[in-house]
């Protein structure tokens, strides 16, 4: 049985604290998804992982629900969001995102 990337998400973030809860240091997104197993060859890596599955995570909360409305999402978002997300200077195409994405283990 496969396992989304969610339950992947939560297996590998830090389990929440009671100053988490009561305003403290909020989670960080990016932390949580770089402890995904990254499924890809090392010679071959552009981008961080966790900048990728933060894009795809963002864009689904944002109501993207196919590969095409993800793109669209991208596409509208300025150079601080590209910042903000870990990405320096340049920025993927939907095209490796999609590859990545049809790679991450549910199961791991």
């Amino acid at each position: 049985m496969s396992s989304s990337l969610i339950d992947v998400i939560r297996q590998h973030a830090p389990a929440p604290t009671d100053s988490a809860s009561a305003g403290g240091e909020a989670f960080d997104l990016l932390a949580a998804l770089a402890r995904v197993p990254d499924p890809r060859d090392p010679r071959g890596i552009r981008y961080p992982l966790a900048s990728l599955l933060a894009v795809a995570v963002c864009a689904v909360m944002a109501g993207a629900s196919t590969f095409a409305a993800i793109g669209d999402w991208v596409d509208d978002l300025d150079a601080s969001a590209w910042d903000r997300l870990g990405f320096a200077g340049r920025v993927p195409v939907l095209t490796t995102l999609w590859r990545l994405l049809i790679r991450v283990d549910g199961e791991t």
